[in-house]
């Protein structure tokens, strides 16, 4: 269960959130937060060290509300199911959302989160944690599909959690290919 987060952090957090819907990281400038906010400078400087720390924290909000929805939708599957097709049936209606065009800009702002990482050891260590909340949440419906006999019990739960992040978000590759 996250924290208790103080009203003008969390509203800060959401400006930002909402500016990252439009722009990115770079473009996004203080001022603009702050008038958007209504937040004074010394109140963002009294929550977050500077800009960038602020922008971390809205982008690993974004990724911790999709990976929340992840794993209602995988645990949801479970719940609903109750015979091998049924769950196979889930997975398939699933995997077709997730991987429709309409769902090329969410990928893409997942793609450009993980690549923010690259040299940036404080958005690394914040992406890294909600990501393992994932893998480890899916582990665990796959272990409960294995018990309940709806998932090959001699696959490794935690190799099948990473195949399927890495099956839904290779998808990427497709957006951006003209074949």
């Amino acid at each position: 269960m996250r924290q208790s987060v103080h009203p003008t952090k969390t509203l800060l957090i959401e400006t930002a959130v909402k500016l990252l819907d439009t722009q990115l990281p770079h473009e996004i400038a203080v001022d603009e937060i702050l008038e958007k906010s209504g937040i004074s400078k010394g109140s963002l400087y009294h929550h977050f060290v500077d800009l960038s720390d602020l922008l971390d924290t809205a982008i690993t909000e974004r990724y911790a509300k999709w990976v929340d929805r992840s794993i209602e939708v995988m645990s949801q599957i479970l719940t609903d199911g109750s015979t091998p097709d049924e769950i196979y049936q889930g997975l398939v209606k699933v995997t077709q959302q997730t991987q429709s065009p309409l769902q090329r800009g969410e990928r893409m702002q997942r793609v450009q989160a993980i690549a923010k990482t690259n040299g940036n050891s404080r958005l690394t260590e914040m992406l890294s944690s909600e990501q393992e909340r994932l893998t480890e949440a899916l582990t665990d419906i796959i272990f409960e599909s294995q018990q309940q006999g709806f998932v090959n019990e001699d696959l490794d739960p935690r190799s099948l959690a990473v195949f399927i992040q890495s099956y839904t978000l290779g998808k990427i590759v497709e957006d951006f290919s003209s074949t």
